[in-house]
């Protein structure tokens, strides 16, 4: 139990690091070639490849709007805009397809001159012996491509077009000629032309071009320092891309002065227009508030509100002094109206100013003094006395009615003295509604006001503002440089070749590795599982394998006679030894593999019999040539009685019998039950020492399942590169289901080479046995039982 339990428990170990670089040295040729081809291809890369230079200019930016902080509300209204833009947005707008356009169509950059040469065709950008002058563009979007060859001082030959649709014509120079709907002409600039050199000139259209330049030019800040922004261009000719960033740079400062003087005539008009609306506005409020004045009577609140006020104590006063008066003149009245005569004076006036009731009541008094001092010397009845009092009813009269006239003066006063009171109080208790009605009035003019005022402001700085707009904010610092060729480069193409060289093999090895599936090494054994590995068989071709391999001496000999030895070491305790070998599919040489294990064991002599139970496709009797043989099918079907009648042996082997298999049964799996199975085993023991049985394969049929019950030793065949890997798990089921016991596998068809293994893993034999050659194998003579 123990040993089962170590027979099954799993292998932790892995490569080593000189076995992993033993594997990839082993396809040493593979990397020199990768590197050869890798190098190769990068040496014509670069011997064919077009020169790429980079031009490189610096432009300033003088005023770096992300510094202000303010924010005009009438250029934000016109520019739909807030001034505060960033160094990101200048170079976005430096690198535009737009502003690419404008450079395109203004120096022809959409024009590109080539001379022909036998490999690669070179930029000659400006140093072209003439120039293709557009006359009349009809289709802008069809882009002309031009082949100019047979030149001379008169003209030569133009082909247009590439593969599909190429049209010739003879041409002259200074005379136009129409492709497409398009004129164009070509002017002569030297004065001799070679005749056997070929151009080729492209005319694209000016949004193509411009695409293309964009594509090449990059934009970005020198230093997060500075407000300095560093423009570049990746280009076949170096003067072409001076001219490109030269012209940009003037361009994006054309662009700028351009945009301010639109910003500063829209700006003075939009303000005109302002000036015109809050002109009518200011004059509509002032209007309002002359009307609600007028209306009201306002003309300064406060001096009118305090005259009000002083004009309504006043009236206070005169209301209630005219009260005094009336109760004055009422008292006189009722003084008279007594019935009970009094021979006394009038009181006084008392503030009633009236000369006529005054002179009244001194003329009543003056006769009631007179009558008071003469009464003692004058009888009642008297002539004086009724004259006094004839007198003192007249004044009386003249007094009563003086009051009456006097009363109703002062009751008129004091109505219109009360009418008067309350309109001015009227005014003051609506004075506050008043006063915040002109306050809003005013506070309207204030503001609009204040805007005309501000739009007045701004247009003045509008108008100095535009004669200031030739300068432009950007500032180009120095003319463009090229630097180059900067592409390919030469050094890094052919290190990085040779990188590239060296990682694809490896890359390969483990690819091929990974979505491998099927067993490679004696490692995917031996990781997987604790069974022992007893043996391993080199690769040998077709012709070597039919026959017995193990009578030469060369690698394969020596190998079955490991596998002897370790099978003596696998089971030393028995005597006679029962070897079952079988596999999981057909073709891993298990048959092979049995034939020479019974050779390699009888060669010192052993008695060994090879049984060949694979009844449903024999293979041993075709290898050493039995032709028709009668064998183990007859025995067990009763027509051979003598289980000796059956064998062959072979003349240089005589210990080794080989029972075939006979003629194939209807029913093979229901043969091996039959009840001379038991018996055939018994009496092979007590004859052979050992008993091979090339059996079927047992991951197709069961027989291989019931051999296993009389097989001391089961040798499990696994082939590089056939054998699955997930039947290595097949096999772990068997043996720990007890199916089969005692088992070990024989490593077939291993391919080695050199020093050390195909696979890097080194062989058993030494450095010797892996440079032996395998010499042809000859026939052997079969000999009959």
């Amino acid at each position: 139990m123990e040993e089962e339990k170590e027979l099954f428990s799993e292998s932790t170990g892995g490569l080593s690091i000189k076995e992993q670089v033993s594997k990839y040295l082993a396809y040493y040729p593979l990397f020199i070639i990768s590197v050869v081809i890798c190098l190769s291809a990068a040496i014509i890369y670069l011997r064919y490849a077009v020169p790429m230079y980079k031009a490189t200019v610096l432009v300033f930016v003088k005023n770096d709007k992300t510094a202000n902080s303010s924010t005009d509300l009438v250029k934000t209204a016109i520019t739909g805009e807030p001034t505060n833009t960033n160094l990101d947005n200048e170079i976005q707008l430096m690198s535009s397809s737009s502003l690419m356009e404008r450079i395109v169509n203004k120096n022809g950059f959409n024009i590109s001159y080539f001379y022909i040469g036998k490999v690669r065709n070179t930029d000659l950008y400006l140093d072209a012996p003439f120039r293709l002058i557009p006359q009349v563009i009809i289709d802008s979007n069809e882009a002309l491509n031009l082949t100019l060859s047979n030149l001379n001082n008169e003209g030569g030959t133009i082909q247009n077009g590439l593969s599909d649709k190429i049209t010739k014509l003879q041409f002259k120079w200074n005379i136009p000629f129409t492709f497409s709907k398009n004129t164009f002409s070509l002017i002569k600039h030297e004065e001799t032309i070679n005749s056997k050199e070929r151009y080729f000139v492209t005319w694209e259209p000016v949004t193509q071009a411009a695409a293309e330049i964009s594509g090449q030019v990059s934009a970005g800040l020198l230093d997060k320092r500075t407000s300095i922004v560093m423009i570049t261009i990746l280009i076949e000719n170096k003067r072409r891309g001076q001219d490109i960033l030269n012209a940009l740079a003037a361009e994006y400062a054309l662009s700028d002065i351009q945009d301010r003087n639109v910003i500063s005539q829209n700006t003075i008009r939009f303000i005109d227009d302002r000036l015109g609306v809050v002109s009518s506005d200011l004059s509509g409020v002032e209007g309002t508030l002359q009307n609600f004045q007028g209306s009201k009577g306002l003309i300064n609140v406060d001096i009118q509100s305090n005259q009000s006020f002083e004009n309504t104590n006043s009236l206070s006063k005169e209301i209630v002094d005219n009260n005094v008066k009336q109760k004055v003149a009422k008292s006189i009245m009722d003084y008279f109206n007594n019935p009970n005569p009094q021979d006394t004076l009038v009181p006084s006036t008392l503030g009633i100013e009236d000369p006529t009731l005054a002179g009244l009541i001194g003329n009543y008094n003056e006769l009631q003094m007179r009558k008071q001092k003469e009464a003692p010397s004058l009888a009642e009845g008297g002539i004086i006395m009724k004259d006094l009092n004839n007198q003192l009813n007249i004044t009386k009269g003249s007094i009563l009615e003086a009051l009456q006239n006097i009363n109703g003066n002062l009751k008129q006063k004091e109505n219109s003295l009360q009418q008067q009171n309350g309109q001015y109080r009227q005014f003051l208790s609506a004075l506050p509604s008043n006063e915040r009605t002109i306050q809003e009035i005013k506070r309207k003019q204030s503001i609009t006001e204040g805007l005309y005022l501000y739009l007045l402001q701004r247009r003045e700085e509008a108008a100095v503002s535009s004669t200031a707009s030739n300068v432009p904010n950007y500032k180009q610092i120095d003319p463009a440089k090229a630097v180059g060729p900067v592409s390919p480069n030469g050094t890094n193409i052919k290190i990085y070749s040779i990188l590239l060289g060296l990682v694809l093999p490896f890359g390969i090895i483990f690819l091929r590795d990974l979505l491998n599936d099927r067993i490679v090494t004696r490692e995917d054994i031996t990781n997987k599982l604790n069974i022992p590995v007893i043996g391993e068989v080199s690769h040998m071709t077709k012709k070597q394998l039919r026959g017995i391999a193990i009578m030469q001496r060369d690698l394969v000999g020596e190998e079955f006679r490991i596998i002897r030895t370790n099978l003596y070491f696998f089971r030393e305790k028995i005597e006679k030894q029962i070897i079952l070998v079988t596999s999981s599919i057909a073709g891993e040489g298990k048959s092979f593999t049995s034939l020479n294990l019974a050779a390699v064991l009888a060669i010192p002599g052993k008695k060994v019999a090879l049984l060949e139970f694979d009844m449903r496709k024999p293979t041993i009797i075709s290898d050493l040539n039995i032709v028709k043989p009668i064998g183990l099918n007859e025995y067990f079907k009763g027509e051979i009685k003598k289980i000796s009648d059956i064998y062959h042996s072979l003349a240089e082997i005589p210990s080794l019998h080989i029972y075939p298999s006979g003629a194939t049964p209807e029913y093979p799996a229901d043969l091996f039950l039959s009840e001379k199975m038991p018996e055939l085993f018994r009496d092979l023991k007590k004859e052979y020492d050992y008993i091979v049985i090339d059996s079927a394969p047992i991951g197709l049929v069961s027989d291989a399942l019931v051999l296993g019950e009389y097989a001391d030793i089961v040798l499990f065949i696994i082939r590089q590169r056939n054998t699955l890997k997930k039947q290595l798990e097949f096999v772990s089921e068997l043996v720990k289901s007890k199916k089969l016991s005692n088992l070990g596998f024989i490593f077939n068809d291993v391919k080695r080479g050199g020093k050390v293994g195909y696979y890097g893993y080194g062989n058993t034999y030494g450095k010797n046995y892996g440079r032996v050659k395998t010499k042809k194998i000859k026939k052997f003579k079969v000999v009959a039982a």
